[in-house]
């Protein structure tokens, strides 16, 4: 005979029965809020919880919400019922961003990304955004982009005849703003990261100048149009950089020419550089020649190097116009632009001199080295020793042409049968 179970006191009942209830919920209640399966009229439908990312981007409300399934099968309810909870990220747990990509732009994008940017990149995001992105994805949900979606988007403006490179500047636009959304924990994911992308084609490829052009250009400039190219040739910068150089940036005394900040169109940004001091060069002799005869040509009390009537910078649009093209426009030279200042002192110091590659790197100013590799091959003289090794090898065969008699009748060589 089993001996009989201990009767229980009425209060461990009571406990008891509490803890299972507690327990009951716990589990109701975290099985409603990734989604839970209910049966009526024998119908399924999904039913859970989500919470609602206001504009300000704080968690105003939880919605519920039930997704009908219809008559189907218990197994083939948990497949819909796990295959919508996948999709919407449900087991995440994270609020959902009800706000367009729109008032993402204005009230989160703009203020806190954009503005940190340089003036040229505003307004090349603005004029990105304004034309392109928003007739299009301005008032969806950024929830509710997909990257399918994004991928059509981008085939349309291929097929609107637009530039390759446009459609990579629209896809970095809209990648850096969702990608925002993701880091701010608002989307589950970047879904413009991923998206296939046309390689860039280059409609007139930029070309380095050479010496003799260089030479010819130099002699038909008048001051001061002749220092500012000179100076772009010898230290690749870029025409901002030169335009927004101060009188007090070249120390003759330590030998060291400071970029501190660019003229770009008119308006000013910090250059960037270690510790926020820009970026500063050696000023070999021949530099140092050009820099003082210059200064003593210049006849002005203004703080800029190359400074207009008013005392002020100079717009790199206008001074090309009004310094450059009326001189140069009757040389028998190739297109070419500021830009091929740059390119002729990357590819001439990249590929023909003895310059290791993170140096040429640091003098460009590039923070990525897939920028510098656009301008030069830095395995050239490598591939080329490795070239001249083989054919030495295969030297040593011997003569493998054909050998001819004075009657023009071919020989059968010892190599080639």
């Amino acid at each position: 005979m089993l001996p009989a179970e201990p009767r229980l006191e009425p209060q461990q009942t009571e406990s008891r029965r509490i803890s299972k209830r507690l327990k009951e919920a716990l589990m109701i209640r975290r099985r409603f809020q990734i989604g839970g399966l209910e049966k009526r009229r024998r119908t399924y439908r999904l039913r859970y919880r989500v919470d609602i990312i206001g504009r300000d981007g704080t968690v105003t409300r939880r919605e519920r919400k039930s997704v009908p399934f219809g008559k189907v099968t218990k197994q083939e309810a948990i497949r819909l019922r796990d295959e919508f909870i996948r999709r919407h990220g449900i087991t995440m747990n994270r609020p959902k961003a009800t706000m367009t990509l729109g008032e993402f732009w204005n009230l989160h994008f703009v203020p806190n990304i954009v503005t940190k940017k340089s003036h040229y990149t505003q307004r090349l995001y603005a004029q990105l955004f304004l034309n392109h992105i928003e007739p299009t994805f301005g008032q969806t949900s950024i929830c509710e982009i997909t990257r399918g979606g994004i991928d059509s988007f981008l085939s349309i403006k291929l097929g609107e005849e637009y530039s390759t490179q446009t459609v990579h500047h629209i896809h970095e636009l809209l990648s850096k703003m969702l990608g925002t959304a993701y880091k701010y924990r608002w989307i589950e994911e970047n879904t413009a990261s991923g998206v296939e992308l046309p390689p860039i084609e280059t409609v007139r490829p930029a070309r380095a100048l050479t010496l003799d052009e260089v030479g010819l250009i130099a002699k038909s400039l008048p001051e001061p149009a002749r220092t500012v190219f000179m100076i772009g040739v010898i230290y690749g910068l870029r025409i901002g950089e030169i335009l927004g150089l101060q009188v007090a940036d070249a120390d003759f005394a330590n030998g060291i020419l400071w970029v501190r900040r660019s003229a770009t169109r008119g308006v000013l940004n910090r250059v960037k550089g270690k510790h926020g001091n820009g970026r500063h060069f050696t000023i070999p002799p021949f530099a140092r020649e050009i820099l003082q005869r210059y200064l003593t040509w210049r006849k002005s009390d203004s703080s800029w190097l190359f400074p207009t009537r008013k005392g002020g910078f100079h717009n790199d649009r206008t001074f090309w116009i009004r310094f450059v093209v009326p001189h140069v426009s009757k040389l028998d030279i190739p297109h070419w632009s500021w830009h091929s200042m740059r390119h002729t002192f990357l590819t001439y110091n990249g590929n023909d001199a003895d310059i290791a590659f993170p140096v040429l790197q640091s003098l460009a100013g590039h923070t990525k080295a897939e920028t510098t590799l656009k301008y030069i091959d830095p395995f050239v003289r490598e591939k080329g020793r490795a070239l001249e090794a083989w054919a030495e090898k295969l030297a040593s065969l011997g003569p493998i042409w054909p050998q001819f008699t004075q009657n023009g009748i071919h020989e059968k060589s010892e190599v080639v049968q």
